[in-house]
């Protein structure tokens, strides 16, 4: 016959095992299908925190892109503004050569005409070999009424080009006919080359 304190080992041994099986099925059940999902949930999470940083970077990367060539376009239109002040080559010969006839033509006469050389106002290039921008000046003397050495005055500087006039004298003439004799400094500024210029 079977002892009872063997039973009952037997019984406690049993429900020991079977307690250690449920333990290490459900250890083992967490280990091979919750815990992957888990961490597949964590890593997704991540994953969409990376990508909402990297869509917010990307979002200010492009208004700051957006905020620059909107301010590269506003200085380029500005660059070629100014340039429109500036004489081209040719214009700037026309210019000087049909000075006299301005003179004529504004009821004056030529006392004095000199032009004097060129002079670089800005270098282009690291060697400073070709210039940008020159400034031609000429000084011109001339004889006539207030009024017509003002209206000269006036349709010298009436251009899209910019025509400075300096260092201005108006003195009478040694006869007594009313007639004032004016000194000025006719300066313009020349650009060689437009189209390098501006794209430098």
């Amino acid at each position: 016959m079977v002892d009872k304190k063997q039973v009952i080992l037997t019984y406690c041994s049993r429900n020991i095992m079977l307690t250690s099986l449920v333990l290490i099925g459900t250890i083992a059940f967490l280990n091979w299908f919750v815990s992957p999902h888990r961490n597949n949930l964590l890593a997704a999470q991540r994953y969409e925190s990376v990508t909402t940083d990297l869509v917010k970077k990307k979002q200010t990367i492009d208004n700051t892109m957006t905020t620059k060539q909107n301010k590269f376009k506003e200085l380029h239109s500005k660059l070629e503004q100014t340039h429109t002040k500036f004489f081209g080559l040719t214009e700037a010969r026309e210019f000087f050569n049909n000075i006299q006839t301005m003179v004529r033509n504004a009821n004056c006469t030529v006392n004095l005409l000199k032009f004097s050389p060129t002079d670089s106002a800005i270098k282009a290039g690291k060697s400073g070999e070709n210039s940008c921008i020159i400034t031609q000046q000429a000084k011109l003397s001339v004889i006539g009424s207030y009024r017509n050495i003002t209206l000269l005055m006036n349709r010298l500087q009436n251009r899209s080009e910019q025509v400075q006039i300096g260092a201005v004298t108006v003195e009478s003439t040694k006869n007594k006919s009313g007639q004032l004799k004016c000194d000025m400094n006719i300066t313009i500024y020349v650009i060689q080359n437009k189209e390098i210029c501006i794209n430098d």
